[in-house]
């Protein structure tokens, strides 16, 4: 506060200095100079005398009324500049020069303050050509040099200004750098200006992204609760692996595999991992974007042998198989990438439908927007796949990488079973290890504590028991046509995927056809399909497929792979024949493919769709092969007597009128049907090779 006169310099409004905008005091300790200028400005508003200024100052009379102008001055947000003014080099406008550089060569480089931009004032093209050179626009009109290094730049402005007609007289020829250091800190200071440009031209499209990271500013969406945010995102497998094929010849092939996806669902609150899912595909599907959400919502069932289990005592990995409370329990908000099968408008309408969460969609290929995860999948990689002879690493530098990892998954015999079950086994280990995140103890360990402390803000959010028993997450909708011919009596039916479906009530309803209706379709499997009339809504109940495919469990996804791959003429000719056919064409394939070709094993990515389909099939298969045994059984009888040779004469026929009609009958009872015509058909299929 002032305790003399008022000085006539400092308007009223600003007479109390304690008010005025200073620097951080660790950045105006750098400036040796900056505590005695304060002093000094901070004595004349109090009132102080010049001389006593300058005895504890230095600062004369009128370097302090300067230093006080300098204070006072406007700043741009419409404050006064403050003791700001007072550090060394700051300038209240920026030094604008206005006397031509007068300067001789030889003389160093000194004395030519403001010479730059009094050159870029008289040639305003000239700095827009620097500019468009440094931080350079992406067009499809030019072809741009990317980073050009400062030396370069200003070997294109000297070019420059030697074609304006500038001379060895002239700045910046007269001086000892040619102007090198004003045009680097120029092309510095335009970082002010606009940062997103100057760091995507200079740091790269990935730092440009990061933009928003560390701005200060609160999330939009903070972590209040458990299971008020889950993150979702595929990762890349960090391990060669092997599965073993038969050709037609009976011969095994050790196969290694194209590095396949696995998915995550990460609870945000607790980093736990409460959805998982094995996509063996080059690219996360749509279906495995609801196979991974549908794995958080129902527990999964592990039957005897299922790879998943196989490093886990009790068969239990996710929340939901520990605490039955935690079936089909919802999340609020679900933040995903932008990828394509995220943002696929069914996946976002069967989640929202589902669920009832909304969807957060994040930018591609920036991580750090979901750092949890991404550390979640850091975790599980470094604990179990980076630990195996075959992995890949981290990147081509990490030197746990071998020289060829499909030749390692060969050596060793990885098999992607193995694989799965080192995953599965790691995130059970995950959500049981203890950390500093949660002080010490782990995700499983505080779902259950916050389970039993209502004050935690933890809420069951469970599914409504209708949505619970018929859980549409998986659902495709598709709408179709009736076909069929009345006049050729052609029954109604329609076309899904290159099948034919029908059912008892549809075969009879002439009526439909060439009318649309809606088809109501599993995702996992092509059997289950319901369907309505689309003008009137009504309720055609469930179609079937034709009967060679009954007994197939196939997904929609899997058969359309199929019929593209070529092989669809061959799979209608049976059903059960499907799988050995389609497996023995596919390894054909694959072994054609590497004859004559080096004998480093290389992976495949037919291999990924025989290790998802064939397995299923051939499950489907064995089960209905029992299901047509368990038919062909005779009903238990009384043992019989080996038959005489007598028996073996036939016996003399009569002929007796039954009704209106005649019948061929012998001695113990009526004859057998020579041509079987009255005989029930026998109902095993007939299979070639048989």
């Amino acid at each position: 506060m002032t305790q003399g006169r008022r000085r006539v310099l400092i308007p009223y409004a600003y007479t109390d200095t304690s008010k005025w905008p200073e620097p951080d005091i660790e950045f105006a300790r750098a400036d040796p100079g900056f505590a005695a200028r304060r002093r000094a400005v901070e004595m004349y508003a109090d009132g102080e005398s010049a001389a006593t200024i300058f005895d504890e100052t230095g600062k004369d009379a009128q370097e302090v009324r300067r230093l006080v102008k300098r204070c006072i001055s406007q700043a741009g947000d419409g404050e006064i500049t403050g003791f700001y003014a007072l550090l060394k080099g700051w300038r209240p406008d920026g030094y604008k020069r206005t006397a031509a550089v007068q300067h001789v060569r030889g003389g160093g480089s000194g004395g030519c303050a403001g010479a730059l931009r009094q050159l870029f004032d008289r040639y305003p093209d000239v700095e827009e050509y620097i500019r468009a050179l440094f931080l350079p626009e992406s067009s499809s009109h030019s072809v741009d040099e990317v980073r050009i290094p400062y030396m370069e730049l200003h070997g294109e402005f000297t070019t420059k200004l030697r074609e304006l007609g500038l001379t060895d007289d002239d700045w910046p020829f007269n001086t000892e750098n040619v102007g090198y250091k004003s045009l680097r800190k120029y092309c510095i200071s335009l970082l002010g200006c606009d940062s997103a440009r100057w760091i995507r031209a200079r740091s790269g499209e990935e730092a440009a992204r990061r933009t928003t990271v560390g701005n200060g500013q609160k999330s939009i969406l903070p972590s209040l609760r458990a299971f008020g945010a889950v993150q979702l995102d595929f990762h890349l497998v960090d391990a060669a692996s092997i599965i073993v094929i038969e050709n037609a010849f009976g011969v095994e092939i050790d196969l290694p595999l194209r590095r396949w996806y696995f998915g995550l669902l990460v609870e945000e609150k607790l980093g736990l991992v409460i959805g998982v899912y094995i996509a063996l595909e080059l690219n996360p599907s749509s279906d495995s974007v609801l196979e991974v959400i549908e794995s958080a919502l129902r527990p999964l069932s592990f039957k005897e042998g299922d790879p998943r289990c196989a490093l886990i005592v009790d068969k239990k990995v996710l929340p939901n198989q520990m605490f039955p409370e935690l079936e089909h329990q919802c999340f609020s908000v679900l933040k995903m990438d932008n990828a394509k099968c995220n943002t696929a408008a069914e996946v976002v309408s069967n989640i929202i439908d589902t669920v009832g969460c909304a969807v957060n969609f994040g930018p591609i290929k920036a991580w750090w927007r979901r750092d949890l995860i991404e550390r979640v999948f850091g975790a599980l990689t470094r604990r179990g796949l980076q630990r195996l002879p075959s992995t890949y690493g981290s990147g081509p530098g990490d030197t746990r990488r071998s020289a060829s990892p499909n030749q390692e998954a060969v050596r060793f015999r990885i098999m992607l079973n193995e694989l799965v079950a080192i995953i599965y086994g790691c995130i059970r280990e995950h959500n049981e290890t203890r950390g500093d995140t949660l002080q010490k103890a782990a995700p499983i360990q505080a779902l259950q504590a916050a389970m039993r402390h209502p004050a935690s803000g933890f809420l069951r959010l469970p599914l409504p028991k209708p949505a619970q028993e018929d859980l549409r997450l998986m659902a495709h909708v598709e709408e179709v046509t009736v076909r069929g011919n009345l006049k050729k009596n052609v029954r109604p039916y329609v076309n899904i995927g290159r099948w034919r479906y029908t059912s008892p009530g549809l075969a009879q309803r002439y009526d439909l056809i060439e009318q649309k209706l809606i088809a109501y379709c599993d995702r996992r499997s092509t059997a289950l399909v319901r369907v309505t009339v689309k003008d009137t809504g009504e309720d055609l109940g469930w179609i079937e497929p034709p009967r060679k495919w009954a007994g197939i469990q196939i997904s929609f996804r899997d058969r359309a792979l199929i019929n593209s791959a070529g092989y669809s003429a061959q799979l209608h000719e049976n059903g059960l024949s499907t799988v050995r056919r389609w497996v023995h064409g596919r390894a054909d394939e694959i072994t054609k493919k590497r004859r004559g070709k080096s004998k480093a094993p290389r992976c495949s990515k037919d291999a990924l769709a025989l290790a998802r389909i064939a397995p299923k099939l051939e499950r489907a298969e064995a089960e209905a092969e029992v299901e047509v045994k368990e038919r062909a059984l005779p009903e238990p009888t009384a043992p019989q007597q080996p038959p005489s040779k007598s028996h073996l004469r036939p016996a003399p026929a009569q002929v007796v009128e039954v009704g209106n009609h005649v019948e061929s009958v012998g001695v113990d009872g009526p004859r057998m049907d020579p041509f079987g015509l009255n005989s029930i058909p026998d109902m095993h299929p007939i299979e070639r090779g048989d």
